[in-house]
């Protein structure tokens, strides 16, 4: 087994343990491996807002009759004659083994696949009437499969197995269902994860798809560019029906499927010209646009046909595919026998032009829709501003008040992964310390905290892709005017996230102390965070969470008992339908915003609340940019925190091999002035920041560097967390601090005088001697004994 493989296993594996430690008892790896999967496979658009829902039914030989692991039902449609229905269902089944290197057997592989045949069928045909209603999400899932039976365009059983699968893909026969098994195990998550792709490449075998088995006849353009070709064909009709039959969504590029709207909503002249005017819909109609990665073809009869494509995507013509598909489902005259449509095909050669390139295609292809310019990717300068953040935005630690830790904001997929590869075991070691994966969040994540202040749980309730998009659009006039975010946007997402947090751990867990039906607890969670903030008029301190890094004992209690019944309030309201799929709409939401709750938070909760006044000059106050001071505190709390002996390693690292751009001289220095605790000059900081960018790249010089030092390292004082700390300290409190200290006569007038020089430092954003914070800070220390804790 190759070693990138070994150590995504070891990885997946501490995931699912710390998923299951992190819920405690009751908590199933079965599940939480499921979870896993879930938020892989929504995170390549192949689902979206599914949720764990497990359930062995026994057969009489106390064997398994069926068995489910989770669902989603998606793609919403109401017709012309008002009737809704769901095009897609997905359900998942899970095969776990405590160990994750083993082979799937061919018994167990078709015994699990004929557990969820089952199900499908028994549940379609209404015969499962037997679940009690307290399980109440699987009880309105069955019956909503029942309801709809064979509207269902698709049903995609996704098949997760925490080992590895080489049998043949199976297929799955039920009366009245079209139904796609997609097999996902350990080597094709791991080739996703590798890949750290937005989308899981869709592959086209066309000859499969065309009546006479040789492909589709094109034309190639000469060569104009060394990074792409294009090709034009004539693809019929029929082919894009059954394209869009078997991938639905997945096969538009993702700015189309976010901004194109529900596929069923197919266009009204579309449909009437494949019923009334076949013969003119290739005249008609603008044709598609795609993408691929690369394209096989041939000769057949002189002409030159695609037999394959891989990646294959649609940037622009998703209505009209969906059209097809559609108007010939719906309407038995619609004859797709005679429609043709014209395709334009570039094949991106160049791999890094490829993420580039491609959503520039679609935007262009996309011209006439506004939002189509916002740009998803990680590279948003939203995002890349959040990660500066997060790497620099020091918090206490909890459990341990000298310690500090960061929140990890993964702004691209497995940034924390090859962050930890690319270090030594011991720095690995350091890194988890004030990394912990606990604090690691991500962009869907940042939606849902946010989303959740602005009292948009319904939004949250609709599954993290569906989410974020929402979340982007409301950024985009952000973006194109420059206004990243700061400080102050920054503190409001962390104590977010620790709502967020703490609430979900109060849900409970399952078959131990939950409050209720687990599969329904993130939007329960999601409805409590904006109901909360709702009922106390957004004036919780978020300041104070995000200093303590905490929700106190009294708080949540609060947010218990608010939990419980924010839970029963759904419950109720959505009985009879699906509470999932209540919890997106937002008169849902409309309605808890208007139930009247039996305690009045705002005079129980008064000492956890800002006044009006304070809370209006929050949302008013300029985002500060403090990069220029940030990254200079920063950087030399980096310096110190590489210790005195890499640097006069160093300092022997350059004078014996030389290497460019390193200054000796000044090497010498920084070992002095860090040795004497001194203040380090511009140059020397400069210096030391071009070491730290060297290192990161040359991550194995550490121990050699170390090793040619004979220094020893000395205690090391984070400066950066003294600033952030400092920087915390309310006007209110310092005046305070300056009061006692003048009356107590408990510093010395030059302590006061530092301890004042840096307080307007601060106030004022401007430069701060490392040593000034230092020692300020340690003269803040002598107060405790007045009642001041910093």
């Amino acid at each position: 087994m190759e070693r990138a493989l070994e150590n995504y296993i070891e990885e997946l594996k501490s995931d699912v343990a710390s998923r299951v430690y992190s819920e405690g008892e009751g908590a199933s790896f079965e599940d939480k491996f499921t979870e896993y999967c879930i938020e892989v496979l929504e995170s390549i658009g192949k689902s979206e807002g599914a949720r764990v829902l497990s359930y062995i039914n026994p057969n009489s030989q106390g064997g398994i009759d069926w068995k489910i692991n989770g669902f989603c039902l998606k793609d919403f449609v109401k017709d012309e004659n008002k009737k809704e229905y769901y095009e897609t269902l997905d359900l998942f089944i899970t095969f776990y083994k405590n160990e994750y290197d083993y082979n799937i057997t061919k018994d167990d592989y078709t015994k699990s696949l004929n557990q969820i045949k089952r199900f499908i069928n028994s549940a379609l045909k209404r015969h499962i009437d037997y679940i009690d209603k307290s399980n109440t999400e699987l009880y309105h899932l069955i019956e909503t499969i029942g309801k709809q039976g064979k509207d269902f365009d698709r049903i995609n059983v996704y098949f997760l197995i925490n080992g590895f699968s080489n049998h043949d893909k199976e297929k799955i026969e039920v009366a009245d269902a079209d139904i796609f098994v997609h097999t996902w195990d350990i080597a094709r998550l791991f080739k996703i994860n590798e890949s750290n792709s937005v989308h899981e490449p869709i592959e086209i075998e066309f000859e499969h798809f065309t009546e006479n088995g040789k492909g589709l006849q094109c034309l190639q353009v000469p060569g104009i560019d060394e990074m792409y070709d294009c090709y034009l064909a004539i693809v019929p009709g029929e082919i894009l029906a059954k394209l869009y039959k078997e991938f639905s969504n997945e096969l538009l590029e993702s700015n189309v499927r976010a901004f194109l709207g529900q596929a069923g909503k197919f266009n009204k002249g579309i449909r009437d010209t494949i019923r009334t005017k076949p013969q003119m819909f290739l005249p008609y109609n603008n044709g598609i646009t795609a993408t691929a990665e690369s394209v096989e073809t041939k000769f057949v009869d002189n002409q030159l046909v695609i037999t394959r494509l891989y990646d294959f995507q649609i940037v622009n013509g998703g209505q009209t595919t969906a059209s097809l598909y559609h108007t010939q489902k719906k309407f038995k005259d619609a004859n797709l026998s005679k429609i043709f449509v014209q395709m334009k095909l570039t094949v991106i050669k160049d791999k890094d032009q490829k993420n580039i390139e491609v959503p520039n295609i679609s935007r262009f292809a996309n011209s006439q829709n506004k939002v189509s310019e916002l740009d998803l990717s990680s590279n948003n300068p939203y995002f890349v501003q959040i990660e500066n953040l997060s790497r620099k935005k020091y918090v206490v630690n909890p459990e341990n008040k000298n310690q500090s830790r960061l929140w990890f904001f993964e702004r691209a997929n497995g940034q924390y992964r090859e962050t930890l590869n690319k270090q030594t075991p011991a720095q690995q070691k350091k890194f988890k310390e004030q990394n912990p994966s606990s604090l690691k969040f991500v962009k869907s994540d940042i939606a849902k905290f946010i989303n959740g202040w602005e009292l948009e749980p319904h939004f949250v309730a609709q599954g993290s892709q569906k989410n974020f998009i929402h979340y982007t659009k409301k950024i985009t006039d952000l973006v194109s005017k420059n206004k990243l975010p700061g400080e102050n946007f920054y503190r409001k997402l962390i104590a977010n996230a620790i709502l967020f947090k703490t609430i979900d751990q109060l849900f409970g867990r399952k078959g131990v102390n939950a409050i209720g039906d687990t599969s329904l607890k993130a939007l329960s969670v999601a409805y409590t965070v904006s109901y909360f903030h709702h009922l106390t008029n957004n004036r919780i301190d978020l300041w104070k969470i995000y200093e303590e890094q905490k929700i106190d004992d009294f708080l949540s209690n609060q947010l218990s008992k608010l939990l419980v019944f924010v839970y029963n309030h759904i419950i109720t309201e959505a009985s009879g339908s699906l509470i999932s799929e209540y919890a997106k709409r937002a008169t849902s939401w409309e309605k808890l915003k208007n139930t009247a709750y039996s305690e009045d938070l705002v005079s129980v909760l008064n000492e956890y609340l800002i006044s009006e006044e304070e809370k209006i000059q929050r949302e008013n106050e300029k985002e500060i940019d403090t990069n220029n001071i940030e990254d200079s505190v920063f950087v030399i709390s980096e310096i110190q925190k590489m210790g005195l002996k890499f640097w006069d390693g160093f300092r022997i690292y350059i004078d014996t091999n030389k290497p460019d751009g390193f200054d000796w001289s000044i090497a010498f220095d920084l070992v002095s002035r860090l040795n004497k605790n001194k203040n380090l000059t511009a140059r020397e900081i400069t210096f030391g920041k071009k070491v730290l960018d060297y290192i990161q790249e040359n991550s194995a010089l550490i121990d050699e560097v170390k090793a040619l030092s004979k220094l020893e390292d000395k205690e090391i004082v984070e400066v950066k967390f003294i600033y952030d700390k400092l920087l915390l300290v309310s006007k209110d409190d310092w005046k305070r601090i300056i009061d006692v200290a003048s009356h107590t006569k408990v510093f010395d007038n030059l302590e006061l005088a530092n301890v004042k020089a840096v307080q307007t430092a601060l106030a004022k954003k401007e430069k701060i001697k490392e040593q000034a914070l230092i020692r300020a800070y340690e003269s803040l220390g002598k107060l405790k004994k007045f009642g001041i804790k910093v």
